[in-house]
């Protein structure tokens, strides 16, 4: 069941939170905040794609909304002079229509415990035609040096760019998936490959029990 589900999801209300934050009391009101929701993290992750998102946390009032996204690299997020964010401020405005938008950059204090920004440096590495088996084992030597107490990367699909898709995999550590209390940073990401199509890129985090 642990390799079936998704790890964050599986600890929210139990040692993690949710990342939108928002309360609706009609089932119209429930869609339209939900797929509104879907709109910004797109957008969001379009815009600032080269800064390396980890998390990106929406808080809803009646009549605003506050968007905190959690970057591994402030400086490309914001932008010379504050210039990028402020544009991506006005033109987040267009996508939530008649309320007001509270944009914020906060940055992650260490990018080697983020499961997501691991994931797609190694996907942005196979776009780049680098090889799958130095990314994974750079990202686990990374992870290893700063401490986490177990790591685990699967990328599959046409890793040799033959008719066959395959997988490969690498851990090293204890990765206890269905232990409730153990703190698991889960990330899936696809990369688009000139000569192989789509490869996912899986990768798991284990930072220790919360008690």
């Amino acid at each position: 069941m642990g390799n079936k589900i998704n790890a964050s999801g599986f600890r929210v209300g139990v040692i993690k939170n949710w990342l939108s934050t928002w309360f609706s009391g009609k089932k119209e009101d429930y869609t339209k905040n939900l797929h509104e929701d879907l709109k910004v993290r797109d957008f969001i992750s379009d815009a600032f794609k080269a800064a390396e998102i980890q998390d990106i946390e929406i808080n809803r009032s009646p009549s605003a909304i506050e968007v905190v996204v959690h970057v591994g690299r402030p400086g490309m997020a914001i932008g010379r002079e504050g210039k990028l964010i402020e544009k991506t401020k006005k033109d987040l405005q267009k996508v939530v229509a008649a309320k007001a938008v509270d944009l914020q950059i906060k940055g992650v204090q260490q990018p080697q415990f983020s499961a997501r920004i691991i994931a797609q440096q190694i996907a942005d590495g196979i776009e780049r035609r680098r090889s799958v088996k130095s990314l994974v084992k750079r990202a686990i030597e990374s992870a290893q040096r700063s401490g986490v107490q177990g790591i685990k990367i699967w990328v599959a699909g046409r890793l040799t760019g033959g008719e066959h898709a395959n997988m490969y995999k690498k851990q090293t550590g204890r990765v206890p998936l269905q232990t409730l209390r153990a703190d698991i940073d889960y990330a899936y990401v696809r990369a688009k490959s000139m000569n192989a199509g789509i490869l996912s890129v899986k990768v798991w985090i284990y930072k220790g029990e919360i008690y």
